[in-house]
């Protein structure tokens, strides 16, 4: 009996050594997306950014899908793979924001490259004016057509949506808030400006510099992953 055991234990041995070898040999592919956490990223327009994060979902993206394609227009997908990868909105980023404030958070003030929670299962915060996507309920020239579950529409003056986390957390851990979008533009919204995770930038009363801020210039932005069947 204590043969057949010993015996038993070898061939199972030699079996994991053969798996490793052939792991080695042919190693198993596999796709993964991952959070940047420290890394400083990279920056596009809010042009780019639209399309590029919703890329992601496609056939060949990070997320290693095999069977869809997105609309170059809506950005909507064409099947229903119970995924949906976008551009923050507004409304996400508040959200973590606030959640950081709270009993959940690291209530002090996030310094530059510290997260949400105080310790590394947070979300890690660059304060370097970060893109969100929302802004004029048509965009223009900037994707007037996207599906609007891919951004938060504002008319010309502030209405404040639930969880934007603009209004209700004004001054929050020294937080500077800049104007508010109020013409009919091409702008959008940047967070974690000047310092802040609560801090924001709207548009400045200079044409030209909410047309540099807002749709030329390049920023840092994140991509949000919903995962179910209800969109």
């Amino acid at each position: 009996m204590k043969k057949k055991i010993k015996t038993k234990k070898k061939l199972l041995v030699s079996m994991v050594g053969l798996f490793a070898i052939i792991c080695m040999i042919n190693p198993i592919k596999s796709n993964a997306a991952l959070q940047a956490n420290k890394n400083p990223g990279v920056r596009a327009k809010i042009g780019e950014w639209l399309p590029q994060i919703r890329k992601m979902e496609a056939t060949g993206g990070t997320l290693g899908l095999t069977d869809d394609t997105i609309n170059e227009s809506t950005l909507t997908s064409t099947t229903k793979n119970d995924l949906d990868i976008h551009m923050q909105k507004n409304t996400e980023y508040g959200a973590m924001a606030i959640l950081s404030a709270s009993a959940y958070g690291n209530q002090n003030k996030i310094n530059d490259g510290e997260t949400t929670t105080g310790n590394k299962t947070g979300i890690y915060i660059k304060l370097n004016k970060e893109l969100v996507s929302a802004g004029k309920i048509e965009y223009n020239t900037v994707f007037p057509k996207v599906n609007a579950k891919y951004k938060d529409s504002y008319d010309e003056q502030y209405v404040r949506k639930v969880g934007d986390a603009i209004t209700e957390t004004k001054g929050w851990h020294d937080s500077k808030n800049f104007e508010w979008i109020n013409r009919n533009d091409t702008s959008t919204l940047l967070r974690a400006y000047s310092d802040s995770i609560f801090s924001y930038y709207g548009i400045g009363n200079n044409e030209a510099q909410s047309e540099t801020y807002h749709t030329k210039a390049q920023f840092y932005t994140r991509a949000c992953i919903v995962i179910g069947n209800d969109f």
